[in-house]
């Protein structure tokens, strides 16, 4: 059965406006970074991160970083702008962009991974066993998602992914001893 995997928002998870802030902050590296190789695909990153930062706005529009954020939006929208006009006409209806890294969503989606591990690895700090084991499994529930969605856009012996996958088998190992004690 093919699972159909939604990306979810930041703030599906539960974060925190400040990790939200460190996610659309990262997702905005990324995307300077994808300007240069397939600036149509960064316009469609960046399109996600500006729904993120509206969503920011509204749960802290106080934020420190609020002012940062969004200048630089608005200067990566710019940098697109152009890139795409010194693109020829052609080239944008067949950009192909052949990834020398994940797609910037996967990027995004095991950075909120990571989240729930460090979550996870908290909770069994605590000593909080529960809170741990449904972290861990939000964040195994996300990996498969993402392996279903994007299973063929991430390249093979994507580092990024098989650290998330040792750790949560590092974190399960411990959460399970730890239980038997």
């Amino acid at each position: 059965m093919l699972m159909m995997a939604v990306p979810l928002s930041a703030t599906a998870l539960g974060q925190s406006p400040d990790e939200t802030a460190q996610v659309i902050q990262r997702s905005i590296e990324d995307i300077e970074l994808q300007i240069r190789v397939a600036p149509t695909a960064a316009e469609e990153d960046l399109e996600r991160q500006k729904r993120e930062l509206d969503t920011l706005r509204s749960a802290a529009p106080d934020h420190p970083l609020l002012p940062s954020l969004e200048q630089r939006v608005e200067e990566l929208d710019a940098e697109i702008a152009a890139a795409l006009e010194q693109q020829p006409e052609t080239a944008r209806e067949t950009e192909q962009f052949v990834p020398l890294h994940a797609p910037a969503e996967v990027r995004h989606e095991l950075r909120e991974v990571e989240i729930l591990q460090t979550r996870a690895d908290r909770e069994m700090m605590r000593g909080a066993s529960d809170s741990a084991a449904s972290h861990l499994s939000e964040a195994e529930s996300l990996i498969e998602a993402i392996e279903a969605e994007y299973g063929e856009r991430i390249p093979p012996g994507y580092a990024a992914l098989i650290v998330a996958k040792e750790r949560l088998a590092a974190l399960q190992d411990q959460l399970d001893r730890a239980q038997q004690d």
